[in-house]
């Protein structure tokens, strides 16, 4: 009986070991299989890696685009008008546009200033000291992926060409050296465009832009402040608005006269020789 329990006993362990070598023999390939997943797993982590660290390069150093829109009441559209540019050139910045309309009625001036980002601020702060603004809009332009892709499309152009020109100086047939050539002509006139789109695209980062419109309220020559007037100050202003206003109707009267006295003349000597037609006419009538 011992015996055979003895026996019983070596042969489970005898299967145990055979089911043992048999899983250790199979796991090479699964081991081998998780392997490559692994690996796999392991390149795609490194490749989010990277993305994510040019994602957080690219939110440090975003490209933005600053440009501003005022409406500035003053008294002296000229002058004030100096000091501003004076003070854009002051802080490394030009004078793009500058407009001045003025007439009998309205006075008023146009400025495009472009200023380096940097001082943009500062700027905007003297032009708005120097009136009283009664509309100001700010607002940014994000042009980061633009710039991005357009920099990316440059660098694979010229690289491109540069391998295009090693082709060119291997080229011996003739026909390969025509194809060759006109890749090189297309692929470089694409770089040049793209260059100059990200060439203006780095002057409006650059430079930021303030939109500056001086206006000269009516009347205010006469240099009358309507608010806070007692009565007769607006009797006053009222008096020289209605003078004003008259001298500019009766002024416009002698204008029109003098332009229509040619017409007029026309039609009235027309209208002469009618009558005296007509009056020959009756008279030849009763002589009869």
């Amino acid at each position: 009986m011992k015996k055979f329990s003895m026996i019983l006993i070596l042969l489970l362990f005898f299967l145990a070991g055979c089911g043992s070598s048999t899983n250790e023999n199979s796991a090479p390939d699964f081991a081998g299989g998780d392997g490559d997943q692994a690996e796999e797993q392991k390149t795609t982590e490194v490749q989010d890696t990277m993305g994510n660290q040019d994602t957080q390069i690219t939110l440090q150093d975003r490209k933005i685009i600053y440009t501003v829109e005022v409406n500035l009441r003053v008294d002296d559209i000229e002058g004030i008008g100096e000091k501003i540019k004076n003070k854009t050139m002051e802080l490394q910045g030009f004078l793009a546009d500058y407009a001045v309309h003025i007439n009998e009625n309205t006075a008023n001036a146009n400025m495009s200033l472009k200023v380096p980002s940097k001082n943009y601020q500062a700027l905007l702060d003297f032009v708005v000291q120097q009136g009283k603004p009664d509309y100001k809009r700010e607002y940014t332009n994000d042009v980061t992926t633009q710039y991005v892709d357009l920099d990316a499309r440059v660098t694979v152009l010229r690289a491109e060409e540069e391998s295009l020109l090693n082709l060119l100086n291997q080229a011996d047939k003739v026909e390969d050296i025509l194809k060759v050539r006109a890749q090189i002509t297309s692929t470089r006139q694409e770089r040049e465009s793209l260059e100059g789109q990200l060439k203006a695209l780095k002057n409006d980062i650059e430079y930021a832009t303030i939109q500056v419109n001086l206006y000269k309220p009516r009347n205010s020559d006469a240099n009358i402040n309507m608010e806070n007037l007692n009565i007769f100050s607006r009797s006053w202003s009222g008096f020289i608005y209605g003078f004003n206003s008259l001298l500019a109707k009766t002024g416009n009267v002698v204008v029109f006269f003098f332009t229509a006295l040619p017409t007029l003349a026309l039609i009235a000597l027309v209208i002469f020789g009618l009558v005296w037609i007509k009056k020959r006419i009756n008279n030849k009538g009763k002589d009869s």
